[in-house]
């Protein structure tokens, strides 16, 4: 006997949606590494920032490399076993991120609570993208999904900050291992033992092509965050990091193309739609990375503590809230893919013109809320726009593989390369700048006082101008982005529709139920 549902047959539907929905909003912000924690955690980890870095990206990259597993071990355990299983696990490794001072256990923590976190997200989304999409629209169900997992990430992200500066950074997760233990609870007691379908066995799943996709991952996550610190490639330990990434990346796609059932199969990435739409995310990184210098600004020169900055962060959700209302109704009247890129890039350049030359010694915080508005608008779209045009004509077993690569991409290899670039360019260009401004303040007086005020007013203009100059880079960066987008071709039948809308004039017949690409998919005489 099967059972499609995850609860049992007693339980009334309305608290069936009000289960679905308080798991969904535990599982979503469940991480190993929280945004708020990470400056009190450095300092009282007496710990490289770099090492807590690399721990959040090890929680993304567990996230991402069990995708193509979903499937296999869906078939394989109940689905009480999986939440339930998942949830204790993941409550069990943030009581271990809480307590321990050992950077590796936090980072190996990280990355099986994103490993797990998979297992019961799977469970909870099937039913949820059912609800909000019965008809299989992707464009309905990515936009509300995402913009519901990113506003939740910023709200725990002040919630973190508040709570460490008003207690400790440990409570965060004592709190989450408790909500993760009661919603665990719940799943004992309402969810059936059936199982959905015929189990299958995993006896012929790669479990080898899992370890050395996870190993490449995580000696690119050594190589990026240290780069900087290491002075990149003079380091003989990240030289050997790099060394273990490119041959265990080599080894596995060796083995994906001699396998007769491939952990990850390539061929997906082929697809036109797939590997522009990883570029795509891949740029978006330096926007999203360019929040690291609004940091370096906002606390190094306009002295902002870690909840007003937290509570900048806030401001975008007005903004994710306006790109989530946008990419529906967007969606909603089939409208041209193109255009919704384009507005969401247009929004974060305009965030970066609008940085430059906000970039002065004082700035009131108010001054803030348009750009961040228009930040968390870009952010929204393209995370739906993006993930559409990716997913968009893919069969689940596709998409899946095809999601495990853009995953990492968004989350982690975007974001964190362009981190390392923008890191080094503020080190070395800082300096140059302190050093041509304290060349140009020969001769003034050497009293202390007067030393000391002076050095303080180099460092600040070291600063201002440095980040300038980035956010000019982004500028024209962005720039290139926007040509790039103008000039790529989203819809490859484009002409068949227009050709189908001629027929519609010419004979009378109806294309509804166009796709965005291109694709008919319900045409009636």
């Amino acid at each position: 006997m099967y059972n499609k549902g995850l609860f049992c047959d007693w339980v009334p539907k309305p608290v069936q949606l009000l289960l679905i929905l308080i798991f969904l909003l535990i599982i979503l912000p469940v991480s190993g590494i929280y945004i708020g924690n990470i400056s009190d955690m450095t300092g009282s980890l007496g710990s490289l920032a770099e090492e807590i870095s690399m721990a959040s990206n090890a929680g993304t990259i567990g996230m991402a490399v069990v995708f193509p597993l979903l499937l296999r071990t869906k078939a394989y355990f109940r689905s009480k076993e999986l939440i339930t299983g998942s949830l204790l696990l993941m409550a069990m490794f943030n009581m271990v991120c809480g307590t321990t001072d050992n950077t590796s256990l936090l980072l190996i923590s990280s990355f099986l609570i994103g490993f797990l976190k998979m297992f019961a997200m799977i469970e909870v989304l099937l039913p949820v993208m059912f609800m909000l999409s019965p008809n299989g629209d992707r464009g309905r169900f990515y936009s509300i999904f995402y913009p519901l997992s990113i506003a939740l990430g910023q709200l725990l992200g002040y919630w973190t900050t508040v709570l460490a500066a008003s207690l400790r950074w440990q409570q965060a997760y004592l709190f989450i291992a408790m909500l993760l233990l009661g919603a665990a609870m719940l799943a004992l007691v309402f969810m059936h033992n059936l199982r959905s379908a015929k189990k299958v066995p995993m006896y012929y799943f790669d479990w080898l092509s899992l370890v050395l996709l996870s190993v490449a991952l995580l000696s690119l996550n050594y190589g990026l965050v240290y780069g900087r610190q290491q002075q990149w490639f003079e380091s003989v330990k990240l030289q050997g990091f790099s060394a273990i990434f490119v041959l265990s990346l080599a080894i596995f796609i060796k083995r994906q193309m001699l396998l007769k059932r491939p952990y990850l199969p390539l061929g997906v990435f082929i697809k036109k739609n797939v590997y522009n739409a990883v570029l795509m995310i891949f740029l978006m990184g330096m926007f999203v990375a360019s929040g690291s210098v609004q940091s370096v600004f906002t606390s190094g020169v306009l002295g902002y503590d870690a909840v007003t900055n937290a509570s900048l962060n806030l401001l975008i959700i007005p903004g994710i809230i306006l790109g989530a209302i946008t990419a529906f109704i967007w969606f909603k009247k089939k409208w041209w893919l193109k255009p919704l890129v384009l507005l969401g890039f247009g929004a974060y350049q305009v965030y970066a013109v609008y940085m430059y030359f906000l970039i002065a010694p004082v700035v009131e915080i108010e001054m803030f809320i348009f750009p961040s508005v228009l930040k968390g608008f870009g952010m929204c779209v393209l995370f739906i726009a993006i993930g559409f045009y990716m997913a968009d004509t893919l069969p689940m077993s596709q998409m899946l593989s095809a999601s495990t690569v853009m995953i990492v991409t968004r989350s982690f290899i975007g974001p964190a390369f362009f981190g390392a670039v923008f890191a080094w360019a503020q080190y070395k260009v800082q300096w140059q700048q302190a050093t041509q401004l304290a060349g140009q303040m020969e001769g003034l007086s050497t009293q202390t006082s007067n030393a000391l005020i002076t050095y303080g007013a180099v460092q600040v203009q070291a600063i201002l101008n440095t980040v300038k100059e980035i956010y000019g880079y982004v500028i024209m960066a962005g720039w290139v982005i926007l040509l790039y987008i103008t000039l790529h071709r989203f819809r490859p039948l484009h002409r068949r529709k227009l050709i189908l809308m001629r027929k519609k004039w010419r004979y009378g017949e109806s294309v509804e139920g166009y796709q965005l690409s291109g694709k008919p998919v319900a045409s009636t005489v």
